[in-house]
């Protein structure tokens, strides 16, 4: 299945965090917008959050190539892709992975993370319309993009709450919010991505 494919299967979360977050910013950081709002406001705020916020997160999240997004998500150097320590370190670790059965499958095992990752894609293109990797490859693309979706708001929601009048507190506040959040998602991305990986190696094993 094309990475395409399987976005379209999670962009409506994409959408629906980037709505809870201008909720948060809206109900708790700057209080009294939504009591004072008028019904014009009001409308305005829903076609903000149905037809301007999914255009806003598909330009963030398309804005970079994959080896950055991975890169902002694994806290690696350039280049650092899921399957950069599939036989070194993923594989050894996960109990349905028989070594052994992939070292007669490819030959020597590779040592470099480069090398990995070309050999971890020999395996996985054969495989990845298998529900247990493509479920798993669709969760590591969730999280990452929602990660890379994060990481400008960090800056942009203090810039906005302080133009709205907003206590340095409340600009402090959404700036730790937003941090947090890219925390939890790229922590949640890099555990995907070692599922996405290990379901590919555990898959090949037995085969």
């Amino acid at each position: 299945m094309s990475s395409q494919s399987l976005k379209s299967q999670y962009a409506r979360w994409l959408w629906a965090l980037a709505v809870a977050d201008l909720i948060v910013v809206l109900l708790f950081l700057v209080p009294g917008v939504p009591s004072g709002a008028s019904l014009a406001e009001l409308g305005s705020l829903r076609l903000l959050t149905t037809v301007v916020i999914p255009v806003v997160v598909l330009l963030l999240v398309n804005v970079l190539p994959p080896p950055v997004k991975a890169m902002l998500v694994y806290w690696k150097p350039l280049g650092w892709l899921p399957g950069s320590e599939a036989f070194t370190r993923y594989g050894p670790a996960d109990l349905r992975a028989s070594m052994q059965a992939l070292n007669n499958k490819l030959g020597d095992l590779p040592t470099e993370p480069k090398d990995h990752n070309t050999k971890w894609y020999q395996l996985y293109k054969p495989v990845q319309g298998e529900p247990e990797i493509s479920d798993a490859q669709k969760d590591f693309l969730m999280y990452r993009d929602m990660a890379v979706f994060t990481i400008p708001f960090i800056a942009v929601a203090p810039i906005c709450l302080y133009h709205a009048g907003a206590s340095p507190g409340a600009q402090w506040l959404g700036a730790m919010i937003f941090a947090a959040q890219y925390v939890l998602a790229a922590l949640s991305g890099q555990h995907s991505g070692i599922r996405f990986v290990t379901n590919v190696l555990a898959v090949q094993s037995v085969r």
